[in-house]
This record gives C-alpha cells, sequence and structure tokens, in this order.
C-alpha cells in the first residue's frame, strides 16, 4: 500500500534526482580519489545521500502543495496563499537544517555532499522536463485550459 500517490512528474524528478546525485556521488568519489582530497569518502557520500533524500521529501512537499492549493479553488485564495507559503517556508527551513549541520558536523556530513544533494532539484526538474516530453510529445492533457474548467462550472 502506498502512503503517497505522486503524479508522473513528481515519480520522474525523484528518479531523476537519485540518478544525478549517484553520478555526481561517483565524479566526486573520483575527484576524491585523484585529484584533490576535498572531504574524506565517508562524510561525502552520507551528504550526498542526505541530501538527495531531503530532494525527494521536497518534491513529495511541492507535489502535495500543489494539489492543496488547486482543491482550494477560488474560494480560497488567501489560504492557499498561506498555505503554499508554508510549504515553502518549511523546504527551505529543511534545506537550511541539512546544510547547518553539515557545517557543523563535517566530520559525520560532508559539505560539499549535502550542497550537491540540496541542489539536485533543479537538475531533475529539467530532467523530467526533457522526459516528459519524450514521453508524451502530443499530450496536451498535461496541460490544464482554465476555460475548460469555467465551461464544467456552468453545467
Amino acid at each position: 500500500m502506498a502512503m503517497f500517490k505522486l503524479s508522473l512528474t513528481a515519480k520522474i524528478m525523484i528518479k531523476a534526482a537519485a540518478v544525478i546525485c549517484f553520478v555526481l556521488m561517483l565524479a566526486g568519489l573520483i575527484v576524491i580519489s585523484f585529484i584533490y582530497r576535498f572531504e574524506d569518502y565517508l562524510p561525502f557520500v552520507t551528504g550526498v545521500v542526505l541530501g538527495c533524500i531531503l530532494t525527494s521529501a521536497k518534491i513529495i512537499i511541492i507535489e502535495k502543495s500543489v494539489g492543496r492549493t488547486l482543491d482550494m479553488g477560488e474560494d480560497g485564495k488567501v489560504r492557499a496563499g498561506v498555505a503554499g507559503g508554508f510549504d515553502y517556508l518549511a523546504r527551505f527551513i529543511l534545506s537550511g537544517i541539512l546544510l547547518a549541520a553539515a557545517f557543523i558536523f563535517p566530520e559525520i556530513i560532508g559539505r560539499f555532499g549535502a550542497i550537491i544533494g540540496v541542489l539536485s532539484i533543479q537538475p531533475a526538474a529539467y530532467a523530467a522536463n526533457i522526459i516528459l516530453r519524450k514521453i508524451q510529445p502530443d499530450n496536451t492533457e498535461m496541460y490544464v485550459n482554465l476555460n475548460d474548467l469555467d465551461d464544467d462550472e456552468e453545467e
């Protein structure tokens, strides 16, 4: 039984973030091994893994926030704005906690690894967009036509 029902976009973003984190972790381990030892191995990997987990949680928070905001409709514009702002603040605070922990305890959580993990949400969003365009090239159902919503309410 799944706890979260996520959209295809969110699932692809989470998978893309995991792949990006893995590739950057391997690249970072190669750099640590052969070029420049900026962190120890284990803290670096720990930072990337925690950052990737945080990125996945942020994607889920975004998904739930958008769904909740759209469910509020026209009557709940103010409540939707407050809820969206709260979700944004929650994502920001979670990122801050991880990065603060990485800088306070660098022997446990690698700084660069945590930064890589936290920032992987942006390339994951671009990758998800590219993948979705290839999967659904002519699918216009991804986009909501606001005129169609108004016609449904009148009937």
